[in-house]
């Protein structure tokens, strides 16, 4: 089993929800309204600095991992095709994870 997080910012979350779906992925936790500074800049929720992230974490069997996986590469790679188009403010990571109750 592996645990996943997904952070993105919270402008993107119909978007990963959809995306979560397709992957058949039904069971998570979000987090919403993070703040914090990434590759693409800060996101703080203050008026000089619009948007928040947000965080969801799912606990999910190998293959459940790969799809998202597979899912947020090739959302990556329609970005690639469009000129003018910003790489999502979306990362993955995952590690692994045991039920302990």
């Amino acid at each position: 089993m592996q645990m996943v997080m997904l952070i993105f910012r919270s402008s993107l979350r119909e978007r990963v929800h959809e995306m979560l779906h397709r992957c058949q992925v039904h069971a998570f936790t979000e987090v919403n309204e993070t703040v914090g500074y990434g590759e693409t800049g800060p996101a703080e929720g203050l008026s000089f600095y619009p948007g928040t992230n947000s965080v969801i974490l799912a606990a999910l069997d190998d293959p459940a991992r790969d799809r998202v996986a597979a899912a947020v590469k090739a959302w990556y790679d329609e970005h690639a095709h469009h000129p003018g188009w910003e790489k999502p403010s979306l990362r993955v990571f995952s590690w692994p994870c045991s039920q302990i109750a």
